[in-house]
This record gives structure tokens, sequence and C-alpha cells, in this order.
């Protein structure tokens, strides 16, 4: 297992040398996980350390990646406590009470999309957390290769801070940008909004994020379509929406 654990590792370092575009990154270390894994997709969300910022780096297909949107949108999900918990969160079956009961909203949303397990993988080095890698399934069952996973993860992990490293060093790939740079683009506007919202009533981040999720969930949008319209002047979210 140890010397899969470091072929796997290899491989995905060599991933990040052999980049000719920093957006390949998502789609190729996705790739790579998917092939390596017993299940049907996978995306990689990165996260600040003070959880303030969240946003998903890539997805292997459509439903990896609206997996990450729902957890975004919605603030709850297996991504979100795995990152929390700084643990794995191995959830064999959507539809069994425990996670319903944890996390409502996601798991109803997560089945309709014909997500029937779901196991998040923690990216971190000793307490220090980058991110979580979401694994799905089309049918309930539980995740066998969970050794292989933490492998996976692990190497998924160094292969980041490997690019990160690059990305940080003069003359490096991307000139100095961060890896959130691959991955805010996707919610650049969200995070636009929520500080303008914040600015203009005077309220916290979070209480303006709050608002933001609060109006998709009851008007079923998503939060960047939301966040759109509030930058745009479409929407005006300082009185309480109906």
């Amino acid at each position: 297992m140890a010397g899969d654990r470091f072929r796997l590792a290899r491989a995905l370092a060599a991933i990040t040398v052999e980049l000719s575009e920093p957006a390949e990154l998502p789609a190729r270390l996705c790739g790579v996980c998917l092939e390596v894994l017993p299940v049907d997709g996978v995306g990689v969300t990165l996260v600040t350390r003070d959880q303030e910022g969240r946003a998903m780096l890539g997805a292997s297909d459509a439903v990896g990646a609206r997996i990450e949107q729902l957890q975004f949108d919605l603030g709850e999900g297996p991504c979100v406590s795995a990152f929390s918990d700084a643990r794995p969160v191995l959830v064999s079956d959507l539809g069994a009470a425990d996670p319903s009961g944890r996390w409502p909203m996601f798991t109803r949303a997560a089945q309709a999309l014909g997500v029937g397990a779901l196991f998040a993988f923690p990216l971190q080095v000793g307490i220090s957390g980058i991110g979580v890698l979401d694994c799905y399934r089309a049918n309930p069952g539980a995740l066998e290769a969970e050794a292989e996973a933490l492998a996976v993860a692990d190497a998924v992990t160094l292969a980041l801070l490997n690019y990160q490293a690059q990305l940080t060093t003069e003359g490096g790939p991307g000139d100095g940008a961060d890896l959130f740079d691959l991955s805010w683009r996707n919610h650049a506007v969200v995070h636009q909004a929520t500080g303008a919202l914040a600015a203009r009533l005077k309220i916290d981040t979070g209480e303006a994020l709050a608002r933001l999720r609060g109006y998709a969930f009851r008007h079923a949008r998503r939060v960047d379509e939301v966040a759109e319209d509030v930058m745009a002047g479409r929407l005006d979210l300082g009185e309480e929406q109906e």
C-alpha cells in the first residue's frame, strides 16, 4: 500500500509539473482520482482556514460539480462537516435517517440528482486543512476502498501544496497567483455581492451570505445567480424578500 501511495503521489505531483496552463489543474487532478477510485464521480473544494471562503476547484462531471455547488449554496453537507471536523465523513446511504436529519436540504437535493452515497475526505496536513475531496456513487453502499481513498486525499493535498509552492515562486506558473484564483472565478460574484451587501447594510459578511443563500433556497435558485442580480441592481436584499 505504501508503494501505491508513493506512486500515486508522484503521478499527481507530475501533473503539477507538466501543466501548460494553470486552468488545466482541476480537471487533471479529478481525472486521476476518478481513475483510481471505485466511484462514479469526484469533486474538489478549497476552503480557507477561517472557513469564510469556500469554492469548488474542479469536478469530474456535471453531477460532481452540482454536489459541490449545493454544499456551497446551502452551507451544509458532508464536505462542510469533513472540513469542520477534520475527519472523513462517509455516507453510504443518503436516504438513511442520519444524513437526512443532519443535512436535510442537501440530502434531498443530492438524491434528486441520483446520488446514493457520498464520501468526503479532508485535504489536510496535520490539523491544517486546505479543502475537501468529495466522491459520489449513484448506488448506496459502503466504500470498501477507504484506505485507498485516504491515500488519494493525501496525494491530492501534496499535489496542491506543491503547485501552490510553484505559484508563489518567482517565475513560476501563474506569476504569483494563488490556488483560489483557479476557483474563486466560479464564485467571484458571490463574494463580490456578499461584500457589497455587507457594506451597504452595515452587517457582517456571514449575515450577508446567509441572506443570499436564504433567498436562493426560498426561490430554488443558485446563489451565484442571485448574486449576479444583486450586483446588477436587479434585486435588493436590503428588505425582507417574500
